[in-house]
């Protein structure tokens, strides 16, 4: 099922063209009827002439509503462009046109409207005006076919040149996970609360459980409705009513994403290739403030430029926004940006990485990464998700890389054979490349690592730096206890920060790669050895004399250490050489006596 929506100045004919080609009026509210002006959005469905049925999104014309109509465009496959043949091309049409152009919309029709106001003359002069307004947009070129939706005239082509639009097949990008950004939300007596939005990516069925976010709450499926019809499954690009049950009208809200739980994560901050529109009334300056707008929600944020300290009318380039509240956004999704005083259209973009970390500004290397982001291949682009924030359970990376566990397993599959990532040992597999003499992992040509959800992953660069974090750590012990025959795991893991599973893998395989040794609970480098100075010899070859002229009398260890002048250290490095048999806490014997 695919999706038209509206855009066009206000009182230019937008919601009477609707009901002229669909027979229902989109306009709900009362106050819409009594001021003869959209003020929500509103909708309708329309059957063309090749018999498919296509969801219509009417929203408001008038400048003071543009944020409702931003919350219905984000997921139409064509545009509608509205334009009356007495005025023209007016404020909002511009508008809603850079809108449409910001939010990649790269297909629809002008339809001119009150054509029977005009004569053929003056109705020339538009078609011109509007030709000249979609120069260097998303739609240039579009068909542009006069109507009247008094007399009818024109609406037959209009619906032919919808139809020959929707028969080309746009991709329409997928990450395998169900999003329904909600833009509209009320209670039907006897149902409960329902909310609607066009799904723009995966599959809802009634009786799935859904999470609701930002919010983090869960409900359940209770019913769908796609045109007033009863159905069981909605797939991606269809407007739907969804029935909650579990939850009220007050725990929901427009801008709100339908989804299933889990996966889908709040973000405050996010890094966007950012575009500022070409007819711009002034410069976005550094640390701006801004209405970000995304799918059906809206946030005030503060715009960082990155790689300009002011960008001009079309240009473009990096930013970070971060929010004052969280919403529900994806790499890939579009967004448009508000200045809230004057309140008009200043830029949009694509939003690159939806958790972004402070940078700071004009760094090479952050260009880099979003280059990769923004450019990269998807195998690339997953590389950096995991190198975000790693060791990463497969599942959770492609939840983070918004990709299917089946599209994520693929990816690592290619990101091993090239050695930029390795597995690190899953208990429940055992799978293992070869080795080589670096003893990085080289899986043979053609050999698939078996992947389960929960095998961990490490980017190759990631792993080089934990190694050299265990190394130092090890290290840095050997140094301060250079007595003992090594770490306590457990202490390693407290200074690695690392969550016991994750730790129990990488020293796995580090003891696998030989760039660690253990020695029951202790780890050490593997060229480590415990050495007494000259001093130390002295004084042990003491203790131990002392030891075994006391036979099977030995003096207690607090009294060998004011004897002999020796640490505790010392006593248990020669404990663990074999030198001495410890009993209990106290006593200590020499080997031959023992």
């Amino acid at each position: 099922m695919r999706v038209i929506g509206t855009a066009g100045h206000v009182d230019h004919g937008k919601s009477t063209l609707i009901q002229a080609l669909t027979g229902i009026d989109p306009d709900r509210l009362r106050e819409e009827k009594e001021r003869g002006m959209t003020i929500d959005l509103g909708f309708a469905w329309l059957q063309l002439p090749s018999g498919q049925e296509v969801s219509m999104v009417d929203v408001p014309g008038h400048e003071r509503f543009i944020k409702n109509m931003l919350a219905g465009v984000g997921g139409v496959d064509i545009a509608l462009l509205v334009v009356a043949a007495d005025e023209g091309v007016m404020p909002q049409t511009r508008e809603h046109l850079a809108i449409l152009d910001l939010l990649a919309v790269d297909a629809g029709a002008v339809a001119i409207t009150k054509a029977d106001l005009v004569d053929e003359e003056w109705l020339e002069l538009v078609k011109a005006e509007v030709e000249e307004c979609l120069v260097g947009t998303t739609l240039r070129g579009a068909p542009i076919i006069a109507v009247s939706s008094v007399t009818g005239a024109g609406l037959p082509a209009l619906c032919g040149e919808l139809d020959r639009l929707l028969a080309t097949e746009r991709h329409r990008r997928q990450t395998g996970w169900p999003r329904l950004p909600v833009d509209r939300v009320f209670t039907m007596p006897g149902f409960g609360t329902v909310v609607t939005g066009t799904l723009i990516d995966g599959e809802i069925r009634v009786g799935q459980e859904v999470e609701i976010v930002p919010q983090g709450r869960r409900a359940r499926i209770r019913g769908l409705q796609a045109h007033r019809k009863r159905v069981d499954v909605m797939s991606a690009g269809g407007r739907a009513a969804v029935n909650l049950s579990g939850l009220s009208t007050d725990e929901i809200g427009r801008g709100d994403v339908v989804t299933a739980p889990g996966w889908l994560r709040p973000t405050r901050a996010v890094d966007v290739r950012l575009h500022v529109v070409r007819d711009a009334p002034r410069p976005l300056a550094h640390n701006a403030r801004a209405t970000f707008h995304t799918g059906a929600a809206e946030a005030m944020g503060r715009v960082s430029l990155l790689d300009h300290q002011e960008l001009g009318a079309g240009e473009t380039g990096w930013a970070q926004i971060r929010l004052d509240r969280a919403v529900a956004a994806v790499r890939g999704d579009a967004f448009v940006l508000r200045l809230p005083s004057p309140s008009v259209t200043i830029g949009g973009g694509v939003v690159i990485d939806e958790h972004a970390g402070r940078h700071r500004r004009f760094q090479e290397r952050v260009f880099t990464r979003l280059d990769v982001l923004e450019r990269g291949s998807p195998a690339e682009v997953l590389l950096q998700s995991l190198q975000g924030k790693e060791p990463a359970e497969l599942e959770a990376l492609a939840k983070r890389a918004a990709r299917t566990v089946a599209e994520a397993r693929s990816l690592v599959q290619t990101l091993v054979q090239h050695n930029v990532a390795l597995v690190l040992d899953d208990p429940g597999s055992g799978a293992r490349g070869r080795s080589s003499d670096d003893g990085r992992s080289e899986p043979s040509a053609g050999t698939a690592i078996p992947l389960t959800s929960r095998s961990l992953l490490i980017s190759a660069a990631g792993w080089d730096r934990l190694v050299s974090s265990v190394r130092s750590d090890v290290a840095a012990y050997h140094g301060e206890h250079r007595l003992r025959r090594g770490m306590p795991r457990e202490e390693l893991r407290r200074r690695l920060g690392q969550d016991p599973r994750v730790y129990a893998s990488v020293e796995r395989e580090m003891l696998r790669r030989r760039e660690l040794a253990e020695e029951g609970p202790f780890v050490r480098l593997v060229d480590f050895r415990v050495v007494l100075s000259p001093e130390e010899n002295q004084r042990a070859e003491a203790v131990q004399r002392t030891l075994a002229d006391a036979g099977v009398s030995p003096p207690s260890r607090t009294d060998l250490r004011a004897l002999h002048r020796v640490s505790d250290e010392l006593l248990q490095a020669l404990v663990e050489r074999g030198d001495l048999v410890e009993i209990g806490q106290e006593l200590l014997y020499s080997r031959e006596t023992y």
